[in-house]
């Protein structure tokens, strides 16, 4: 005998499994890509371990990179924030990180010098009237 199942619970388990679907191909997620650090301007040497552009934590062991190489898919766009500090203080710079078509080596080397980065999904660009704030660290004492 076939017990009959309430709509509801046939909705929510179709709901559930266009999700997994959703967010196995890479439309639901903001992006499958990662980020090394490099030591030249070309991407090519002494690279570090591969950083998901989603993490928002603090890379404070990164200081003194001149790029950064891109790898992975579905990539929308970010921003790179570089701190003076070890810490991720404040932000002192802004790299953009475009989106489609993004090149595979990003040159960071002209960049403010910085201890530490982050990454975001919003502008950190005061230019760009968005969310950005631009330098907001303090000057340094005279």
């Amino acid at each position: 005998m076939l017990r009959s199942i309430p709509i509801t619970k046939i909705a929510v388990l179709l709901l559930l499994l266009l999700l997994l679907f959703l967010s196995t191909t890479g439309h639901l997620v903001t992006a499958r890509i990662w980020v090394q650090f490099c030591d030249d301007t070309a991407c090519s040497q002494n690279c570090g371990l591969s950083v998901s552009i989603n993490d928002p934590g603090c890379l404070a062991n990164e200081w003194g990179r001149r790029s950064l190489k891109l790898h992975g898919s579905d990539f929308l766009g970010a921003y790179l924030v570089h701190s003076p500090d070890a810490g991720c203080g404040c932000q002192i710079d802004c790299t953009d990180l475009p989106g489609a078509g993004a090149p595979t080596c990003i040159d960071i080397s002209g960049k403010a010098t910085s201890q530490s980065y982050r990454f975001q999904l919003t502008t950190c660009k005061e230019i760009e009237g968005g969310a950005g704030i631009g330098n907001n660290c303090s000057p340094p004492d005279s």
